[in-house]
Formats: structure tokens, C-alpha cells, sequence
């Protein structure tokens, strides 16, 4: 049966860049009452049941050392051999004619209404009438309050065992073309299993014991829209209605729980302890100074504080709190310049002048009861250069100790506002009775849900214009508690707990829970929730959150590239704060060798040509980024830091040597702390290598290297060259090579995103001995060298040698420069694996490089 095409409804026609909210079409609403099942043939054949969530006497039970009950979701095995059962829901077409007499399909189509960027994919990706199958996924994981131990019974040799845990989950939808042979008429489970494109999270079940009062959500005996611990009917974690309105009660709930609850975990501390290493103690606080000049909004008298008190400040004695949120291409309203910096310092300088998002976080930092508020457009002069190396120098400090940072995840500029605070929100949450009532069930109701995401472990600003911009990822980072503001809800994330607004999850007597969506997905640094994807380590688990944010930021987009440092140092000096570990243009020198393994993540990256925003170096100049770190090029990459790289056979073979000026010197990068520590100099625990075969000195240079003189070592900035003793081959590389996708070759966003471009290696006999990791198809200079005979040079960093595959170099292919003074100089192209015996035979004898 050939798809029946559908039209995008007049309301959700292709959006503009500029549009920022969705027209909703009306919606009936569904009456309290009316608590039976409404559901057409297909959606009353899914499996309900499985979306129960625990009560309060559930958890209460457990916690009083009853096994779980085996009956009973989540604690009940999952009855069907798939990890997430998924049932067909016919066509869209089919959805959409049965929204009149279906109350699921009619929310489905709410949800679709309310993402109009869905369907306007949909169609992109040739689904015009997509077959939507619903999913009943997992999107969290339970756990026994701290202290306590859980039980179920054990099935295989009787008796009880512990359980670490139980999941829940949440309702999804799948989309992808039904197969020509396929009958889409026919109900029941689905027996192809395969998404084009995912809304996961869709919907979540509802928290009946939470009345629906009129619409906008009720408020308990606490006054705020939370479970109650004492009503043995609650459900936990399952949905609620939010009102219009942000409930600032609730804000304030979930920060003096934090206040109260968390000190030792999201309080400022040290982060060392006196019995650590004096020397590192020492350190630490010497990196702890105040600074010299700090300026905040006093959110009372409205203008720019400068004095009273707060030069030569300890952050740590003030409360205030930091804003995070994209400028955007339109220009804001107000900026703080040298020209207007004691203007603003007058009382009310500021009504009515701010973009809205500033005019909305200043009302929202009073109503939460501070008086300050840190905002980079009004708290950095931004005309000067000399102000803008001491702030941003301070970054760090800023976010780790502002007692919350509200981050304004909704939107494409700063005159968007922050929905929610003074401007009413306008999605609809709409709630389907799915298993009715009886005397021994009280039924279940689904409730739409305000944030669905494209994978079940994508945070929901992950889309967002907020979540694209580099600035904003170490404004996360580093933030020990965050207030999202996103379009339709609020989040709120600490160190140790996550909370939504539609989400009743206030609770840490009776259970933990981790969202796939929010705790396994937030890229905190110092949060307390392990990640299980590394060791339980303290250190790996810092160097494995370090790659993560690496990762995410490589990908985001930089209105001016030569931020590149800048955007990310804060989360550098967070991490040498927490590791003690010195870093060289975003890689940690203790690893150094190890980091300059890293490669392109997915696809080729381009080189960043631009020079630092602001000067950097003892010769005050703006300068370029070196190639072989990864803020020189542009693309995501993935960092080899963490030890399991080591264990798994990866083992770098150069020792790295860094040239420095004034006086002019070459030292091994591992021992960096020593040159920027002199004090440290006789440190035990950094390796001396100045006597071993790899060392490097200036006489070295000079020897081997003869375009690199004195004079032109001299003019050179510090960090820039890198030099190390290593092997050399050229080899001839084949033309583009294209991988795609291994699955859904069909699928267009498949295609677009694991499409990889390529070229193999081949020896004299035009035998393949190696590939590139993935290149830039667009790339004109594919780094051949001067020779003529159409060969690229590679130098060897490392032996590659995994378990069950042939041993390999990892090499990295380079290209020498072509000025007078630069050309001993060898530039970064890619990296790429040659096998062993391959490199072998036609490697050259050690050769000096110096690497820019």
C-alpha cells in the first residue's frame, strides 16, 4: 500500500531562523473525571503496565527490607525478550484521523504540534507519511537511598539478593518509512524494530496523587507543586502539570534543599585536603587568590557595583549569582564600556536599558533572595583588552562560586527572555487516561511531556541555540547549581541531584534516581554522580568528564575563532585545580604524549587559521594555535587522555620538549609545572628525561634544524614549537575514500552524520598499508611535499598495539613550511594508522622534528 502524503498544518509550517514560539492549535480539554481509557485499536495494544512508577509504600517497603514485589513494574522482569518493547501506531495519516476518538493519538499530535521542527525533518528526510511505532524505553535508573540495601527475589537459587537497581521508563516514538510489503493496518508489536528518527521521552506517567486543580497545577501542603513523603499514593518521579508561571517556591525549594543537604558535595571547598602533598596545597591556594577587580549587578539598586568593598575580593565570601545565555547576532541593548563604566555605577542605570534576558535574570536573582548577579556583557568592560585577560582569567572562579548560575537555555539572542518569569509559556500538557481504575489499581495517566530528544541520553537543551555556543559549555561545567530555563519547563542540577519542573522527583529519603537524559548527561566537572563509563577512580573519572567536555565543546560553534582558549580555559583551570596537572594549549602535561594522539571524531577537520582573540605570551601578541593541539583546528575530536588508552595498547613514543622565551630555553613539557613553579624544581614527582635518549636541546635545534637560529628562536612566542626525536617515512596516499553508515543507509540523518571521507596509504607497490583517520573532503592542500614524487610525510608518535589486531604505528602526517624561517618547521595534516612491518621498511633514522 503506497503512503498517503500529508500536508505540514498552516500552524506548523517550515519555521524562519527568527521564529522563537510555536502557535498551538486548541486542544479539548480533558476532564478530571473522566478517568476511562478513550484508546483506538493500536494504542490499547500497547503494554501499559511497564510505565508504572513506584508509590511512596513501594519504596517505603523496600526500604524497610521487603523484597520487591514480582508482579509489579519497575520491579517485575521485563516480560518480552526485547530491551525496550515497541508496538506499531500506523501511519501518521492514520494518527491524525484518529485523533478525534483516540485521546493518545490526539496527544501524539500534540506533542508533534508542539515540536514543529519534527515534522518539518520528517519531510526533509522524504517521510511525508512516516509509520510511527511507540517505544517503551528506559530513561532512568533507581537506587536505595544511601545506606540502604534492596532485595528481590532470586529466581535462580530461591531466596533473596541484594539489587542494586530498577529502571524506569518512559513512553517514545519511533519514525521511519513502513516497507513496501509492510501491512501498516495491522495492530500489535512491532516486528521490525528500526528508526529513522526518534522522539524519545515523549510521554511519562502521570502523578495522579498530585490534583489537577484547574490547569495550571496545585499546590500541596508545602506550598509548591512536590510529592508528599507522607501520602502513600504519591507515584515518584513521574509527571506533573507546571503552571504558566515559573513557581519560584519550588525554585526555592530545590536551592535550599541543596543549601541545606549538599554542603560537602556542591559547598566551595578546597578541593584539597591539608593532609595532601604541601606543595600542591600550597599550590592550590596560591591559585585560589583574589582577584583584583570584580564587578557585579546589584540586583536591588540596579547598577553596576565597582567598589564598596568588592576590589581585591574572595569570591568565596560573596553570594551572588552568574548568568549563562547567548548573545546572539542581534546587538545587545547595553554593554559595559570604558565610555558608561561609572554611569552605570548610579542607582536604577539600568531599568529599562538591558536586553530582556538580563532584565529577566536581575528579577529573577531578587525574587530568589540575592542581591548580586554577575552578567559578562555588563560585568567585563568590552572594549578593553587589558580588562577582558584579568576577567576572563577568572572565569573559573566566577561559575564555581556564584551559589547558582541561571542558564537561559531558551531562544537565539539576549532579547529573547527567559520564558516562564514575566512572559507566560504557552505548550499544553495533555493528560490520557490509559488503564482505568479498579479496586485493587488505581489506574494510570500519561501526560505529555514538554522536552522530547532525539536519543534517550540527550540532555534537553542539547538542541538548543544555548547548547551550540562555546562559551556556554564551561559556564556549565564549572556551575555547582543550575536553574534551566528552557522554553516550555525548568530544570535544576547540583552536584548531587537533578530536578524537573514537569517531573516529581523531590525526594532523596526514598530513592535516587539518575536520568539517562540529565545526571548521565550533564557535563559537570565536579559532580558527585559517577559516570559508569570508566573506572571508579577519582582521577579517571575527572580525565574521562575532561575528554567528554573536549568532545562537546570541539563541536560547538565559536562566533570568533580566536576565543578558541579562551572559551574553554575555565574548564582547564578547573581541572589543573582538581588533577594538580599543568596544561599546554588544552592538553595536560603530565599526559602530553599521550593527548597528542588525538583525532578527528566522525569527520575532517579544518584548520583554524585566526590568531588569538586577546595577546597572549610574554610578548603581549596575539598568536596563532599551534597544529598539533586540538584547538587549531575546528570539528569535534575525541582526546586520547584517560590510562585505559595505555591499557589497551596505545604507547607513545616521543618525549616532548616546549621552547620558552626570556630567557630562551627547551624543557620537557612534563616537567612545565617546574618553569611556571620554579619552587617546585626539585619536585620527586615530575620525571626527569633531560638525560635520556629523548632529550632536546637548544644545541640540538641548531644542529639539526638550521633555519631555526637564535634570532629567529628569539622572536618566537612561548608554547608554540614543540620538539621531539622520532622516526620519518613518506608514503603515497589514494584517492578520496568514502565510508558510510554500517545500518540505515537509507536514512538521510544517518548518512549526514556517520558518513566518513578518507585515503588509504600505499607503499612504492601501490599496496595498501594504512588509512588516514577522517579528512576534510574539501581540503585542496592534502599535505604532499616538495619532493615531486607525490608522497606525504608522516612522523611515528606512537605504537599501536590492540588486543587481536595487527601491531600499527600511529603516525601523524605533516607538512613542512615554506617561508625562510619556517621551513625545518613540520605542520600537522591528520593521523593515521600504518602497519608495523609496512613502516619498517622504509622509515628513515631519527630525525629532530619540530612542530608547530
Amino acid at each position: 500500500m503506497p503512503p498517503t502524503s500529508i500536508s505540514l498544518p498552516s500552524h506548523v509550517a517550515r519555521p524562519s531562523p527568527k521564529t522563537c514560539s510555536v502557535t498551538v492549535t486548541s486542544i479539548p480539554s480533558t476532564s478530571p473525571s473522566n478517568t476511562e481509557p478513550n484508546l483506538c485499536s493500536f494504542c490499547s495494544q500497547i503494554d501499559f503496565s511497564l510505565l508504572r512508577y513506584p508509590t511512596t509504600t513501594d519504596l517505603r517497603s523496600l526500604n524497610d527490607g521487603n523484597p520487591a514485589p514480582q508482579d509489579l513494574s519497575p520491579f517485575k522482569r521485563n516480560p518480552y525478550a526485547k530491551v525496550e518493547p515497541t508496538w506499531s501506531l500506523g501511519l501518521l495519516s492514520r494518527i491524525h484521523k484518529s485523533s478525534s476518538s483516540c485521546d493518545l493519538c490526539h496527544a501524539i499530535r500534540t506533542v508533534l504540534d508542539q515540536q514543529p521542527h519534527v515534522l518539518v525533518t520528517l519531510t526533509d528526510m522524504g517521510m511525508k507519511d512516516p509509520l510511527v511505532l511507540g517505544t517503551v524505553a528506559l530513561c532512568g535508573r533507581l537506587s536505595a537511598p544511601e545506606g540502604t540495601s534492596w532485595l528481590e527475589h532470586d529466581d535462580k537459587y530461591g531466596g533473596l539478593k541484594e539489587r542494586d537497581c530498577f529502571f524506569l521508563r518512559r513512553l517514545g516514538l519511533l519514525f521511519r518509512p513502513a516497507d513496501k510489503d509492510e501491512d501498516v493496518n495491522v495492530p500489535g508489536m512491532a516486528k521490525k524494530i528500526e528508526s529513522w528518527f526518534s522522539m524519545m521521552d515523549s510521554f511519562q506517567t502521570m502523578n495522579t496523587a498530585i490534583p489537577r486543580g484547574s490547569g495550571d497545577g496545585a499546590r500541596d501542603r508545602k506550598g509548591v507543586l512536590m510529592g508528599d513523603e507522607e501520602n502513600p499514593e504519591t507515584v515518584w518521579f513521574a509527571g506533573r502539570k507546571r503552571p504558566e508561571m515559573i513557581d519560584i517556591g519550588l525554585i526555592k525549594q530545590w536551592l535550599g534543599e541543596c543549601l541545606e543537604k549538599h554542603k560537602d558535595i556542591c559547598g566551595i571547598s578546597e578541593e584539597v585536603d591539608e593532609d595532601d602533598d604541601p606543595d600542591l596545597v600550597e599550590q592550590m591556594r596560591r591559585l585560589s587568590k583574589p582577584i583584583p577587580l570584580f564587578r557585579l549587578i546589584d540586583v536591588h539598586k540596579k547598577c553596576i557595583v565597582t567598589k564598596y568593598n568588592l576590589y581585591n575580593v574572595d569570591m568565596s565570601a560573596l553570594k551572588f549569582a552568574s548568568l549563562s545565555y547567548v548573545w546572539g547576532v542581534t546587538p545587545q541593548k547595553l554593554v559595559l564600556l570604558i565610555e558608561n563604566e561609572y554611569e552605570l555605577q548610579r542607582p536604577n542605570s539600568l531599568v529599562g536599558k538591558v536586553s530582556k534576558t538580563i532584565s529577566d535574570a536581575i528579577h529573577l536573582t531578587e525574587q530568589l533572595g540575592l542581591k548580586y548577579l554577575w552578567v559578562d556583557a555588563l560585568c567585563i568592560i568590552q572594549n578593553s583588552d587589558d580588562d577582558k585577560v584579568m576577567q576572563l582569567g577568572n572565569i573559573a572562579n566566577v561559575y564555581a562560586h556564584s551559589l547558582f548560575t541561571i542558564m537561559a537555555a531558551a531562544g537565539d539572542d539576549s532579547n529573547f527572555g527567559l520564558p516562564g518569569i514575566r512572559t507566560p509559556r504557552d505548550a499544553v500538557q495533555e493528560v490520557v487516561s490509559v488503564i482505568p481504575p479498579s479496586d485493587s489499581n488505581p489506574g494510570m495517566s500519561l501526560i505529555t511531556a514538554l522536552s522530547p530528544t532525539h536519543q534517550s541520553h540527550e540532555h534537553p537543551t542539547r538542541k538548543t541555540i544555548w547548547a551550540s555556543r562555546g562559551w556556554t559549555l564551561q559556564e556549565r561545567a564549572l556551575s555547582r547549581r543550575a536553574i534551566v530555563i528552557m522554553k516550555n519547563h525548568v530544570l535544576w542540577s547540583c552536584s548531587r541531584s537533578h530536578y524537573s519542573e514537569e517531573s516529581c522527583c523531590e525526594t532523596e529519603t526514598l530513592g535516587t534516581l539518575a536520568w539517562f537524559g540529565l545526571q548521565e548527561s550533564d557535563p559537570i566537572l565536579n559532580s558527585s554522580e559517577r559516570t559508569w563509563y570508566t573506572e571508579d577512580v577519582p582521577e579517571e573519572q575527572v580525565w574521562y568528564k575532561f575528554q567528554r567536555l573536549v568532545q562537546d565543546y570541539s563541536g560547538r560553534n565559536l562566533k570568533f575563532q580566536g576565543d578558541a582558549l579562551d572559551a574553554f580555559s575555565a574548564v582547564v583551570e578547573q581541572v589543573r585545580r582538581m588533577t594538580g596537572e599543568n596544561f599546554l594549549w588544552g592538553m595536560p602535561s603530565g599526559r602530553f604524549e599521550l593527548c597528542l594522539c588525538w583525532e578527528p571524531y566522525r569527520r575532517g577537520l579544518k584548520r583554524r587559521e585566526e590568531l588569538s582573540t586577546l595577546e597572549m605570551t610574554s610578548f603581549k601578541r596575539h598568536v596563532p594555535f599551534p597544529s598539533w593541539s586540538w584547538l587549531g583546528w575546528s570539528g569535534a575530536i575525541f582526546l586520547k587522555v584517560q590510562d585505559r588508552e595505555l591499557e589497551v595498547g596505545l604507547n607513545p613514543k616521543v618525549v616532548c620538549f616546549v621552547l620558552r622565551n626570556h630567557p630562551l630555553r627547551v624543557f620537557p613539557v612534563r616537567r612545565i609545572s617546574v618553569d611556571n613553579d620554579p619552587e617546585r624544581a626539585n619536585s620527586w614527582a615530575i620525571p626527569n628525561v633531560t638525560d635520556s635518549k629523548y632529550s632536546v636541546t637548544l644545541d640540538d635545534i641548531y644542529d639539526n634544524l638550521p633555519s631555526m637560529t637564535p634570532e629567529v628562536l628569539l622572536d618566537t612566542p612561548d608554547d608554540q614549537l614543540i620538539f621531539f626525536w622520532t622516526e620519518s617515512a613518506r608514503f603515497k596516499l589514494s584517492e578520496l575514500k568514502v565510508q558510510g553508515p554500517s545500518i540505515l543507509q537509507e536514512n538521510p540523518l544517518h548518512v549526514k552524520e556517520y558518513t566518513k571521507y578518507y585515503r588509504e596509504i600505499l607503499d612504492d607497490d601501490g599496496q595498501v598499508v594504512g588509512r588516514t583517520h577522517p579528512c576534510d573532503p574539501t581540503a585542496q592542500d592534502i599535505g604532499v611535499d616538495e619532493k615531486g614524487d607525490g608522497k606525504c610525510e608522516f612522523i611515528r608518535i606512537a605504537n599501536n598495539y590492540l588486543p587481536f589486531c595487527d601491531p600499527e604505528k600511529l603516525v601523524m602526517q605533516v607538512r613542512r613550511g615554506t617561508g625562510k624561517y619556517n621551513k625545518d618547521v613540520r605542520y600537522r595534516v591528520n593521523v593515521a594508522e600504518i602497519k608495523k612491518e609496512a613502516w619498517k621498511q622504509v622509515y628513515e633514522k631519527r630525525v629532530l622534528v619540530a612542530l608547530g
